[in-house]
């Protein structure tokens, strides 16, 4: 078995293919932070000057007459207070010195408690349901979900002592946004390209030395998908840690602390960027080695790459069926294909099922993993390969 561990090991470093496309990810992955900063975002000082002038705004379309009427005054008192606190806010983001500013600390509060502020007077605004304009409010507030999910922010960054960050292009917020790019349809496209023709290729190209081998179909397949998994994960890792580094020398560093809002039974719970990245790896490795027992697997059962390819890719849009079909329970395995939207809640708010949370994704990836076992233990015991060029070899 370490014979033939070796010999895999050798044959695929070296396939030009599998060289090309490990080259070609590791450069992608590795250079992630160089290309982020070619887009054009927008900073949070930005969206704090967009939230005061919608204030400006409402108290400019809202005549003033109504603010007489039922529930009127105490509106107007909401929303001046609203206003003052984000021109705050706005302020303390302009100087990018943190929550306060020096000098300032005892005139006005710091970010954190304006922000709890914030939270407080929208929502007391929503319960002023006898005012006139009320509807007319409520599209520019936030709804009660987003109120919780600021409070806890808040609460966050004031329990770990952290300050706002400023700057979209941070190295953590980069390295966030590395991490939910390749958990999404990159990871899927990696597994089928690397692993669509593992057995395809090499029995039309080796098959007086395959044909040959003592060794069981099955095994082969385990030992073929390990491989593949480790050389994936190390070019996958490996390029990430390059891109965060690169992004400590040409932008702020930010904090691996900052905290990211996870979709738990529990509601929206903070956890440090860090450890996000760590459960979001986690779930994508879990998937991924699922993916390429499928793959190469399928590449053993059809002779055409471009199917197992295509198959393959395929299961990242499976999820996107159940936006337009009611899926019929939480339990349903392909509503856990795209990790991010499972942890940041997205899913569970598209397809109104409240149970789909991210400790449901590794049972059911886990069972799937025995229904793969067993599928293809079968398929390998009695599917003819003759349409290959190949003839049926008993197990030792």
């Amino acid at each position: 078995m370490q014979l033939l561990a070796k010999w895999e090991w050798k044959k695929l470093l070296r396939d030009w293919k599998t060289r090309i496309l490990l080259i070609g990810f590791f450069l992608f992955f590795s250079s992630f932070s160089l290309l982020y900063k070619q887009q054009t975002l927008t900073f949070p000082e930005q969206e704090m000057h967009e939230q005061y002038q919608t204030i400006h705004n409402i108290f400019n379309a809202i005549p003033k007459s109504v603010f007489d009427g039922e529930d009127g005054e105490e509106v107007y008192d909401n929303l001046a207070k609203l206003q003052s606190l984000y021109g705050m806010q706005l302020y303390i983001l302009t100087k990018r010195e943190g929550n306060t500013i020096e000098g300032f600390e005892h005139v006005f509060d710091g970010y954190l408690e304006n922000g709890a502020n914030i939270a407080q007077h929208n929502a007391t605004l929503l319960t002023l349901t006898d005012f006139e304009y009320y509807d007319f409010l409520l599209g520019y507030l936030p709804d009660v979900e987003k109120i919780h999910q600021d409070v806890a922010f808040y609460d966050y960054m004031a329990k770990h002592e952290l300050d706002v960050e400023w700057n979209a292009f941070s190295a953590s917020n980069i390295l966030l946004q590395e991490i939910n790019m390749l958990i999404g349809v990159v990871l899927f496209l990696f597994v089928a390209l690397l692993g669509c023709d593992r057995f395809t290729r090499d029995q039309v190209k080796n098959w007086s030395i395959t044909h040959g081998l003592p060794i069981p179909w099955r095994k082969q397949w385990h030992l073929r998908t390990l491989h593949l998994w480790i050389l994936m994960w190390l070019v996958t890792i490996g390029g990430v840690l390059m891109s965060y580094v690169i992004s400590l020398f040409t932008e702020s560093a930010g904090s691996l602390w900052y905290p990211v809002l996870l979709y738990t039974p529990n509601g929206y719970t903070p956890v440090a960027i860090w450890q996000y990245a760590l459960l979001a790896l986690g779930l994508a490795m879990l998937l991924s080695y699922l993916l390429m027992l499928i793959t190469v697997g399928l590449s053993w059962v059809f002779r055409t790459i471009y199917l197992t390819l295509i198959l393959t890719l395929s299961t990242y849009f499976i999820p996107q069926f159940w936006l337009v079909v009611q899926p019929f329970t939480s339990w349903q395995p392909s509503l856990y294909f795209h990790i991010e939207a499972v942890l940041m809640g997205e899913m569970a708010q598209a397809t109104g099922l409240t149970g789909i949370y991210f400790w449901k994704g590794i049972l059911i990836m886990l069972v799937l993993f025995i229904l793969t076992e067993v599928l293809f233990a079968g398929i390998f015991d009695r599917i003819q390969t003759q349409s290959l060029g190949l003839k049926r070899r008993g197990k030792l």
